[in-house]
């Protein structure tokens, strides 16, 4: 009977231990065993009837078939978004002991961040939700010390290169965020920041190096129709029907190519309008060196009658 292997991050995410993308992490930090052997590098198959894969201390065991759920937390300041902490710091599990299923947080929201936050036990939404490619934004309300300039908006607008957001990383180029002020005195701004794929504490990060520091960070929105509106901080509720079915059509591979269609049909006329606009300057810069003028009008012209004459 022929083996059949799968990736060992879509296995633990299946287990429930976290998102795909988390568990990707996970396995790079070096925190995951597969028969007693760190495993640090991807892509790695796994069998999951043989392999015993271990996360820090705790076997990694299949579950049975669950119902998937999904619920929307309002997370508060203080609490960590992770599976598990070595320090025993309170984590977003801790807030959902009453939901029997073993659900895990959808994307990062740094400790001291708060609001919409998604968990489920549904992998394949959560890596949907979290993968760059699909683009699924996030809505931010941001308050920093002192009055922001527009210099600084327009750093943060264009992309910049950060240092590493821990010991041993890389630096990395951000997009740019979609960045506007909503208010500004001397005191303090307040900020809405929309980006599609979030670096690790990528805002915080970016608004230091304009010299700014963050005071608050309030996750508003989850592709803009997912709200924690009438939540109390550490609240949880179910999605609705309907925002579950939002999320899933805008996280579809039918509607990224949609926008990828709609994308490419945008670029063409858009360069369509460029040439027909040069070419509109190229003829009248031609007629304009060579004197020539448009049919008609020194006719009209010598042939009009001046006010007064017979």
């Amino acid at each position: 009977m022929t083996t059949q292997k799968v990736r060992l991050q879509k296995f633990m995410a299946d287990c429930g231990v976290a998102s795909r993308r988390r568990c990707e992490e996970l396995i790079v930090q070096g925190q995951v065993r597969v028969n007693g052997l760190v495993v640090s590098r991807l892509p790695i198959l796994i069998d999951p009837r043989q392999d015993e894969v271990m996360v820090g201390d705790e076997i990694v065991e299949s579950l049975a078939p669950e119902e998937p759920v999904y619920f929307v937390l309002h997370k508060p300041k203080g609490v960590l978004v992770t599976s598990q902490d070595p320090s025993e710091r309170k984590t977003v599990h801790e807030l959902l002991k009453s939901v029997p299923q073993r659900v895990f947080p959808v994307g990062r929201l740094d400790m001291d961040a708060r609001g919409v936050l998604l968990m489920t036990n549904d992998g394949e939404l959560a890596n949907r939700l979290t993968h760059p490619r699909y683009g699924i934004e996030k809505t931010y309300i941001v308050t920093v010390d002192g009055r922001i300039h527009p210099q600084a908006l327009e750093e943060i607008k264009k992309g910049m290169w950060l240092g590493p957001a821990h010991a041993g990383g890389k630096a990395e180029k951000t997009h740019g965020l979609k960045a506007k002020v909503l208010s500004a005195d001397r005191r303090q701004s307040i900020l809405e920041i929309r980006l599609n794929e979030s670096k690790n504490r990528e805002i915080r990060r970016v608004l230091a190096r304009v010299g700014f520091r963050v005071r608050d960070l309030f996750r508003a929105a989850l592709a803009e129709k997912i709200t924690v509106k009438g939540l109390e901080p550490g609240a949880f509720r179910p999605l609705t029907p309907q925002e579950l079915q939002w999320l899933k059509k805008i996280s579809s591979p039918e509607h990224l190519q949609q926008r990828k269609e709609a994308t490419q049909q945008w670029y063409e006329q858009k360069e369509m309008d460029k040439e027909r606009k040069r070419l509109e300057s190229l003829k009248r810069s031609t007629q304009a060196s060579t004197g020539h003028r448009p049919a008609g009008s020194g006719a009209s012209r010598r042939g009009a009658k001046r006010p007064g004459r017979s």
